[in-house]
């Protein structure tokens, strides 16, 4: 009996745990939100892996700057929109983050980073760090905005790797 209740008092405790632990991903060095990764795409040149990527970019960020091409690197900056529930109240946000990617035949780079959430002011970006945001809210209520987003930048980087390989977007049905 006792060896149940303990049982019991660990699975309640690693559930609650569990349960409010982030899904954004962290840099272990810098503890900002980063989504970054190295993918192989074999037989697929750098000049058109940065191609599709600025295609890639176009399509789904249309919304934002122009991307800047540096070399090997393009950059843009991406928006995600959602409106999230604390207690009995909607939220709307916004959130900008940076995106990076580096080609090389065979291979690309790339990295979601510098997560902030605002507003557009006067065609400039007036917003604050997103950890910062998210930190003003009780640790239960987090999740609920953490999960859009990480929701968001994980399909993107799908759907990225997919175009690289296919020159296409991904038709994805959500509705199954």
């Amino acid at each position: 009996m006792k060896k149940e209740k303990l049982l019991f008092i660990l699975a309640f405790t690693l559930f609650v745990q569990l349960s409010q632990s982030q899904l954004i991903m962290i840099d272990s060095e810098t503890g900002e939100y980063n989504y970054q990764d190295v993918i192989t795409v074999a037989g697929i040149s750098q000049q058109q892996i940065q191609v599709r990527a600025k295609e890639w970019l176009d399509i789904v960020y249309p919304e934002n700057d122009s991307i800047k091409v540096l070399d090997t690197s393009l950059y843009k900056t991406g928006t995600t929109n959602f409106t999230w529930r604390l207690i009995k109240k909607d939220i709307p946000v916004t959130i900008f983050y940076d995106i990076e990617i580096k080609t090389k035949d065979n291979k690309y780079r790339y990295e979601f980073s510098n997560f902030r959430e605002g507003k557009m002011n006067g065609g400039e970006i007036d917003a604050k760090d997103l950890k910062v945001y998210i930190d003003r809210f009780p640790t239960r209520y987090q999740i609920y905005i953490e999960e859009p987003i990480d929701t968001e930048i994980t399909k993107a980087i799908g759907n990225l790797e997919y175009f690289i390989l296919n020159g296409t977007v991904e038709d994805v049905d959500d509705d199954w």
